[in-house]
């Protein structure tokens, strides 16, 4: 009886290291920023590519800003995956409750920014045209709700 209930049990085994190994996997990257597995938002998001900010382009001013646009290096990583999971938070220079975007859409951009030889872009719409006078961060958090996964991964900041 017991021989029959090892490869089962082993079987079990297994397949829940290679889900903790693919969850930890899905959930770094060579950003050059900080990785690892997201639990409690100790840990910093990353999305397994480059990301820097797209429109408005990072250190930049832009006017009537309502929505926000990353580029991406490559597409096999979990960004490219399940880009709605994914989506941009914005903070003021000011403090205050800061601006989650609706998750990330795929966009074409041929005028855009392009600092990679393979460049994708996603944009986050914030439903709501950023006030003026500030200096905003944007970071790739994923999840959309006020409990993050994951740390916010900072790509870049802009000024309306």
């Amino acid at each position: 009886m017991h021989s029959t209930n090892r490869p089962i049990r082993g079987t079990v085994v297994g397949a829940a290291v290679a889900a903790l190994l693919f969850f930890a996997t899905a959930c770094s990257g060579s950003s050059g920023n900080s990785s690892g597995i997201p639990y409690g938002g100790i840990i910093q998001c990353n999305p397994g590519a480059q990301v820097q900010l797209a429109r408005p382009q990072n250190q930049t001013t832009g006017s009537n800003v309502g929505s926000v646009e990353i580029v991406v290096n490559g597409n096999s990583n979990a960004l490219a995956v399940s880009p709605n999971s994914w989506s941009l938070q914005v903070q003021s220079n000011g403090g205050g409750q800061s601006i989650t975007s609706n998750g990330l859409t795929a966009v074409a951009d041929p005028t855009g920014y392009h600092p990679f030889q393979s460049d994708f872009f996603y944009s986050g719409n914030l439903n709501q045209t950023l006030p003026t006078g500030y200096t905003w961060t944007v970071s790739l958090v994923e999840g959309q709700t006020s409990y993050q996964s994951c740390s916010p991964l900072p790509v870049g900041s802009f000024s309306t």
